[in-house]
């Protein structure tokens, strides 16, 4: 109950601010500009009493920057409303890219259909261009326009929220786009969670790691993983169809470009307690877990488009399995899919053609993976920004959860700490898998 007065709460706030930022704008960015002078006022008088006190020339250096960030704001003005749509321009611009790119990848896949993606990669650049390049956007307008945005937002968390305390009734989830909030901020929501759990639970206190709703067993699990640092904090998900874990991403490191963010795409079948045993004690990751009951046609569904993606893929091989050079492990290591392997007997298939025979990171990614499993289910998390993410994934199956009726009948938080994961011993086995 507690999660949705949240979501009753961040509702009216995204309304009121809304309904701010659309009627005096003006007046809300000379709030934030002056609110931001205070702050580095405040922030400034603070790092001149630490060098006061400790005498650490990095605080006197950083007190005399704040300064003239203060200066600089109160003599300029009109720089932040040039930051503020220079940004999001920038934003446009790089998704507009992104779907350009996806475009590219499936006409060279030889997939028809990329229109959509085609269409947003124009209006999305062209939008970014315009804001670059014209002086007929204000500060303004963009604030009217984030005020419409945080309306449509607030309204979605409420009606969320009163489908949560709805008497219990069968429901279908319906294919439709979801107003979500962006990528870049989505990326990072299950990290933040992750480490709100871990200080609670530093601190000696006790919270439900597992929350059932129904004692109906589901055949569908979603896994978003949240690694300890670097780019593993943006996420990875997958899911298990009766226990066998599909993971899908770039796992051929001879096929690596543009800074991993593009190669060739690979999924990996293992069995879930062994998946679940190696995040835990070898990757050091935490998991959110979700069950998803499907129903006889539904099952049917998901086993069709699994026999395809079976029929669709062949075998590959990591370095490892090609070397059979297991009693020299350590030389492997670093490699992903070897120490997957290794420990868990996972296989790898690439896909042979079509969508996700190239793994990109802002189009056909681990989410887009999964947006095609549960879209024969008719999750809405169509983006009409055209790029999902593991964190959109989660917020979605949060706010599932909480209804009563949704299909999502179980979840599990499965926190790395070196206490925690000493109790995953059951499954981690280091063995030697033949290749087959």
């Amino acid at each position: 109950m507690h999660e949705v007065w949240m979501s009753v709460v961040t509702g009216f706030i995204l309304i009121i601010s809304s309904l701010f930022c659309m009627c005096i704008p003006n007046r809300i960015f000379s709030l934030i500009l002056n609110l931001s002078v205070i702050y580095f006022l405040i922030n400034t008088v603070y790092l001149l009493y630490l060098f006061s006190k400790k005498r650490k020339k990095i605080d006197l250096l950083f007190a005399f920057l704040s300064l003239l960030f203060v200066l600089f704001l109160m003599e300029y003005r009109q720089f932040p409303e040039w930051i503020i749509r220079v940004m999001f321009a920038t934003y446009c611009l790089l998704i507009g890219i992104s779907c350009t790119v996806q475009v590219g990848i499936h006409y060279i896949n030889g997939m028809k259909g990329s229109f959509f993606f085609l269409l947003l990669g124009i209006v999305y650049i062209g939008l970014g261009l315009f804001l670059l390049w014209s002086n007929m956007v204000t500060t303004d307008r963009l604030l009217q326009f984030f005020g419409l945005y945080f309306m449509i937002l607030g309204v979605q968390y409420l009606h969320d929220s009163w489908q949560s305390v709805q008497p219990e009734k069968k429901y279908r989830w319906k294919r439709s786009f979801r107003i979500m909030i962006p990528p870049i901020f989505a990326v990072f929501i299950p990290d933040r969670v992750i480490q709100g759990i871990n200080a609670y639970l530093q601190e000696g206190k006790t919270i439900d790691l597992s929350e059932y709703k129904s004692d109906q067993e589901p055949q569908l699990k979603v896994m978003v993983h949240v690694g300890p640092d670097g780019f593993q904090k943006i996420g990875h998900i997958c899911f298990a169809y009766k226990d066998l874990v599909y993971s899908y991403g770039n796992y051929d490191a001879q096929s690596f470009h543009l800074m991993q963010t593009l190669g060739d795409g690979v999924f990996f079948n293992v069995e879930l307690n062994q998946y679940i045993a190696n995040a835990m004690r070898a990757e050091n990751n935490s998991i959110f877990e979700y069950g998803i009951y499907l129903e006889p046609k539904e099952q049917a569904l998901v086993e069709r488009e699994l026999r395809k993606l079976q029929a669709n893929s062949y075998r590959w091989y990591c370095e490892l399995e090609k070397t059979g050079d297991y009693d020299h492990f350590y030389q492997y290591a670093q490699d992903y899919p070897c120490r997957l392997h290794y420990r868990t007997g996972a296989k790898f298939y690439k896909i042979k053609q079509g969508k996700f025979k190239t793994y990109w990171v802002c189009g056909d990614n681990c989410a887009s993976f999964i947006d095609w499993i549960l879209g024969q289910l008719g999750s809405d998390v169509l983006s009409i920004r055209g790029i999902i993410t593991p964190g959109s994934y989660f917020e979605f199956l949060e706010t599932e959860y909480m209804k009563k009726s949704s299909p999502v009948v179980y979840r599990k938080v499965h926190p790395w700490n070196k206490e925690l994961a000493k109790m995953y011993t059951g499954s981690y086995k280091k063995k030697r898998f033949k290749t087959s």
